[in-house]
């Protein structure tokens, strides 16, 4: 059987993956849980998601109705009783699980409502159980039918029930160390621009750090090598995080609210930041345009994306909504293809000093002699840009889970 759960969090408490890790404790007692548990990221987009928009899952081999006893006394037991909090558990048997796969995507891709996901449920019969509005089980059945062929994985750590509360104790020094001897194994730990220890949560849930890689060997090694306050537990995740797996490719015109897209475009207005030192600028590709955003929290990536200008040709990632700028993409990489000519006249001398211009486009006059030098005799020279063709990304502190460092590769 396979077991799902979403939604057991709060912005100020609880986190899935340690309710998770409970069950699978105490399932081990009474049978077999086959493989990694997986947290899987879906759409990032989405208002009302959960902390993270993560959700779980595992397959266990035992007797159903005893697991279903444990899984709901620890769902009671545990989940955050909040009004936002909505959890959703399911158990799938194996035969159906495949018929998951097409709501996983929705639920990565799209908005997915509550009665859709009932509908779900009834058609692979699953086993439901849910508190409040019951919104977890989206999650909870998109988590047992995700489909991930390049995982990577996260190591979590989880902190001793009496300091939670408290503040943390994570060595950022070992962080860096860790970051600097494993990169691009482990990824995304520690952001060196901006002194940020990323691994360590900032909410008072039971998450000591979480470290992210391909090779489940070196996080283990890796693990060792923090230095933190005492661990309870640890546990592996496979994941789809950092693959891009929401990401797909669009037209401007195709592009959606609550989408994540990758669209080749030009820049067709300059850049120019707003309130709050938010980004914004205007781009085209043809069958439609959009605006690209580039928030605060995204810090030096602003200011490089104020470089550039109107022509140069683009391809960008990101999530869509509605906003009251307009159609706009949250960015999450650029790649700068081809950079436009900026073209700067070269003022003529004539006397012994500079020839001012009679207006624009109409060339330039002598003010001593009276010469005159027409337009197209002008000469003009190439202004060397301060931005360079290639890739660019927000930083480790603004990435988003699902985002793919470049570390690790392009896929699309």
């Amino acid at each position: 059987m396979h077991v799902g759960i979403d939604d057991t969090d709060s912005r100020t408490g609880m986190c899935t993956t340690y309710l998770c890790k409970l069950i699978i404790d105490a399932l081990a007692t009474r049978g077999t849980v086959r493989g990694l548990p997986r947290l899987i990221r879906l759409n990032p987009n989405i208002p009302y998601k959960t902390r993270g928009n993560g959700a779980l899952s595992f397959s266990f081999e035992g007797p159903r109705d005893a697991a279903i006893s444990i899984i709901s006394s620890f769902l009671d037991a545990y989940y955050e009783h909040d009004e936002n909090t909505n959890p959703g558990v399911v158990v799938v048997s194996d035969e159906n699980v495949s018929d998951l796969g097409g709501h996983y995507l929705r639920a990565l891709h799209n908005v997915v409502t509550i009665e859709e996901a009932n509908e779900v449920a009834d058609s692979v019969d699953a086993y439901v159980m849910t508190r409040g509005n019951g919104r977890g089980l989206i999650g909870a059945l998109a988590a047992v039918g995700a489909s991930v062929p390049s995982p990577t994985y996260e190591l979590i750590a989880y902190r001793r029930p009496s300091a939670m509360g408290s503040q943390r104790y994570v060595d950022a020094e070992s962080v860096r160390d860790v970051e600097m001897r494993y990169s691009p194994t482990i990824f995304d730990s520690y952001d060196w621009k901006n002194k940020y220890v990323a691994i360590a949560p900032n909410s008072p849930c039971p998450v000591l750090y979480g470290i992210r890689g391909t090779d489940p060997h070196v996080l283990y090694e890796a693990a060792r090598a923090i230095r933190s306050e005492p661990v309870e537990k640890l546990q592996l995740f496979l994941t789809n995080q950092a693959t891009d797996a929401h990401i797909v490719d669009k037209r401007i015109c195709e592009a959606g609210p609550y989408e994540s897209v990758h669209v080749p475009c030009a820049v067709s207005e300059r850049p120019h930041f707003e309130h709050k030192g938010h980004l914004f600028f205007k781009v085209e590709d043809g069958s439609g345009s959009l605006i690209c955003a580039a928030y605060e929290p995204t810090k030096e990536f602003r200011n490089v994306m104020a470089r550039l200008v109107p022509g140069d040709r683009i391809e960008v990632w990101g999530g869509v909504k509605d906003t009251d700028y307009g159609r706009t993409i949250n960015l999450e990489k650029v790649r700068v293809v081809e950079l436009a000519n900026i073209v700067k006249n070269e003022v003529p001398a004539c006397c012994g000093t500079r020839m001012r211009s009679v207006g624009a486009n109409k060339g330039y006059r002598c003010k001593k002699c009276g010469r005159r030098i027409t337009h197209e005799d002008v000469s003009t020279r190439s202004i060397p840009r301060d931005i360079d063709t290639g890739y660019y990304e927000v930083p480790v502190i603004a990435r988003r889970h699902l985002a793919r460092p470049l570390v690790l590769g392009i896929t699309l």
